[in-house]
C-alpha cells in the first residue's frame, strides 16, 4: 500500500485556488455554501477521537474542513486527479501535512480491521450503484464504538449541482443510492443511527 504524494507547484496552488473561489461563488449564489455545510456536519461530530478515514474524498472539501480543524485524516479515492486537486486545496490553506492520500477503492480497502475510530463519506453515495460494498468495508475498518458518517445531496442539492454542471456544458450523473438505502444497510449491520437534514443534504451519524 503506497501513499499517493502528488507533485504540485506554488503556481498551481494559486491557480487552483482562484478557480475554486470562482466555483464556490457560483454555488453560493444558488444558495449552496460548499464549505459551510461541511462545517455544520462536522460540528455535530466534534470532538472526534481516534483515526479518521475519508472514503471518496474527491476534491477534498471535507478533507479540508477536517484538516483545518487540526485533525489528521487518511483520505482515499479511485480518482488520482481528484486527489491531486484535493492536495492543491489543502496546500493553499497550509493543511496538507495533516492528510495522507491513497488511490484506493472504497469497496476494497487495504487497511486492517478496526483501524479507525471514524469513517466519513460525504457526497459519495450518489456516485454509487450500490451502497453495500462501501459500507461493509467501512464497517470492517471501524473500531467498536466508532462513528460512521454518511452524507449526500438531497433532491434540492442535486438540483443545484445539476444546474451548475449544465451551465458548464456538462452532465452531473447520479446513480440514485438514497438515504433510505444507506440507512437500511447500517440498520441491518446493527448501528445506532442519528439522522438529520441540512438544506441541501441528508446526514446519518451511525455508531457501531
Amino acid at each position: 500500500m503506497e501513499e499517493y504524494i502528488p507533485e504540485i507547484t506554488d503556481n498551481e496552488i494559486k491557480e487552483n485556488h482562484a478557480h475554486l473561489s470562482e466555483r464556490f461563488s457560483i454555488y453560493k449564489k444558488k444558495g449552496l455554501d460548499v464549505m459551510r455545510v461541511r462545517e455544520l456536519i462536522l460540528d455535530r461530530l466534534y470532538p472526534l477521537e481516534g483515526g479518521i478515514l475519508e472514503i471518496g474524498a474527491g476534491n477534498g472539501y471535507t478533507t479540508l474542513a477536517l484538516a483545518k480543524a487540526g485533525y489528521r485524516v487518511v483520505a482515499v479515492d479511485t480518482d488520482r486527479e481528484a486527489l491531486r486537486t484535493a492536495a492543491l486545496n489543502l496546500a493553499y490553506e497550509n493543511a496538507l501535512s495533516n492528510v495522507r492520500f491513497y488511490v484506493m477503492d472504497g469497496e476494497s480497502l487495504a487497511f486492517e480491521d478496526r483501524s479507525f475510530g471514524n469513517v466519513v463519506g460525504v457526497n459519495l453515495f450518489h456516485h454509487l450503484t450500490d451502497a453495500g460494498g462501501v459500507l461493509s468495508e467501512a464497517d470492517r475498518v471501524l473500531c467498536a464504538g466508532g462513528r460512521l458518517v454518511s452524507a449526500d445531496f438531497n433532491k434540492r442539492g442535486l438540483e443545484v449541482v445539476g444546474s451548475v454542471h449544465t451551465e458548464e456544458g456538462r452532465v452531473h450523473e447520479s446513480s440514485g443510492v438514497t438515504q433510505e438505502q444507506v440507512y437500511s444497510c447500517l440498520h441491518d449491520m446493527g448501528y445506532e443511527i442519528e439522522p438529520y437534514d441540512e438544506r441541501h443534504h441528508w446526514v446519518l451519524i451511525a455508531r457501531k
